[in-house]
């Protein structure tokens, strides 16, 4: 699992350093080798594991949702997604596509999620996070407070 925040850039060729303590975390016999790099829905860009992805593809199979979201879902799940690995010094290359996509310029927030890691421009993470910081508080009390008793 992916944990913690961590600062990085993006260099003249698109690439982003992935911070060592997150490479670490890469099982590549657990969790496959490589990543997919996509535009998040939450405006992030969004590396996923091969299992975390295969997991993300199969799951709306599973809704009951019309045929016509399902197809437009993952017609813009696939376009804005590319299969990428790290090279030795541990770069991620995001094709400027995406970069433009998540308004990504040059520094950069990673974030490890759990399953996966975003990567966030870094001063729409610090604005989000003021945001989500005063929603903690509640947040964490309905996610983890007792079921109501009947």
């Amino acid at each position: 699992m992916f944990h913690g925040e961590y600062e990085s850039s993006v260099d003249d060729k698109g690439r982003v350093i992935i911070p060592a303590r997150l490479r670490g975390k890469i099982d590549e016999k657990e969790i496959g080798a490589g990543f997919y790099v996509t535009y998040g829905p939450d405006g992030c860009i969004e590396l996923c594991p091969p299992a975390e992805w295969k997991r993300r593809v199969e799951a709306p199979q599973q809704r009951p949702i019309p045929k016509e979201k399902r197809r437009r879902f993952w017609r813009m799940m696939s376009a804005l997604t590319e299969p990428t690995t790290l090279d030795n010094q541990g770069r991620l290359r995001i094709s400027q596509k995406l970069l433009e996509q998540a308004a990504i310029t040059k520094q950069v927030s990673v974030i490890g999620n759990f399953h996966i890691i975003e990567i966030w421009d870094r001063e729409r993470w610090e604005q989000m996070k003021i945001e989500a910081l005063q929603e903690y508080k509640n947040d964490a009390e309905q996610l983890y407070s007792s079921p109501p008793e009947a």
